[in-house]
């Protein structure tokens, strides 16, 4: 029954009217080391996270560190480095590259080649370095993006790090830019099925709407809005809402499913359906929710004990 509803639910709607809610901001930080136990910020980075955490909270909520994703390549989730980093910088609101690693060059490296990007890209490069005139890594790559997008690099004198202090002004500034970068960034757009970060949203909201639901399911909600995904396509996608604290995953018995971490969200309005009739989201849920509740079959019965289990973490969490 669950299966069914699936599928006559999803494909009643028409992708041309869908719309993303990009009014959750996720800001992709890569540079230099964090080190939250050292006296003297160990980077750039590392500065700006501690500023941000007591002077712009609500800024500081929206970073994403590269490092909860240093295990991308385990079980093949992704085959390499450029598709993580295509589907990273999809559903990133922006990129912010501070040069100052071998690690964030690489970057560098990799979203000059990458043109679709420069308006999410905010590179923070060190004012001496690019103040040299032999400098081709900092000169020639930042000069090209610079005349493709003016607001996608910003130039500091860079902290040393031997020192505790450093000016503030310059971490306020730093500050004011990319809220000025965010503030060009649309909080929706219409959706596209080329944009992975559009079909990870998707991904995301359908985990929100019939919860608690296995990777199959999910796979089977897409096609029945006639977009093909492969298995291994949706777990990257799961693979990287779970890094961004959107969904989670319980095992219980053979199976693994996936739930909101947070349900209050929406990410995709969907808009009229083929009969260009008007469907809400908050029906959607009722359907797929009733169809499984109402249900004693053993599939049923074991999906609603999964979904307890969820409602205990859930409330949990918010006793926190």
């Amino acid at each position: 029954m669950f299966e069914e509803t699936i599928t006559k639910v999803f494909s009643q709607l028409d992708i041309d009217n869908f719309n993303v809610d990009l009014s959750q901001r996720f800001l992709f930080l890569c540079g230099g080391i964090i080190n939250v136990r050292s006296m003297i910020p160990a980077s750039f980075r590392d500065r700006i996270l501690g500023y941000t955490a007591t002077k712009e909270p609500q800024l500081h909520d929206y970073f994403v560190l590269a490092e909860n994703f240093k295990d991308y390549f385990k079980e093949n989730t992704y085959p390499d480095l450029l598709v993580f980093e295509d589907d990273i910088a999809s559903i990133s609101t922006l990129i912010l590259i501070f040069l100052e690693s071998p690690g964030s060059l690489v970057e560098l490296g990799i979203f000059c080649n990458k043109p679709n990007f420069y308006k999410k890209l905010l590179i923070i490069a060190p004012q001496h370095e690019t103040e040299k005139e032999d400098s081709f890594i900092y000169l020639g790559p930042i000069e090209y993006i610079k005349r493709k997008d003016s607001t996608s690099v910003a130039i500091f004198p860079w902290p040393d790090e031997r020192v505790a202090d450093y000016e503030e002004d310059h971490l306020y500034d730093l500050c004011e830019q990319i809220k000025s970068k965010l503030a060009l960034i649309p909080k929706s757009e219409k959706f596209d099925k080329n944009i992975s970060g559009h079909i990870a949203l998707l991904v995301c909201e359908i985990i929100t709407l019939c919860f608690p639901i296995q990777l199959s399911e999910i796979e089977q909600a897409l096609n029945s809005i006639n977009i093909n995904s492969s298995s291994k396509m949706i777990s990257r996608y799961i693979y990287l809402l779970q890094k961004m604290g959107l969904v989670k995953q319980i095992a219980y018995s053979t199976n693994k499913y996936f739930y909101p971490a947070k349900k209050e969200n929406k990410r995709i309005r969907f808009g009229k359906t083929l009969k260009n009739e008007i469907i809400d989201n908050m029906k959607i849920f009722m359907s797929v929710r009733q169809s499984f509740i109402d249900s004693n079959d053993p599939l049923s019965r074991r999906r609603k004990t999964v979904l307890k289990l969820i409602k205990d973490v859930l409330a949990k969490g918010d006793e926190r």
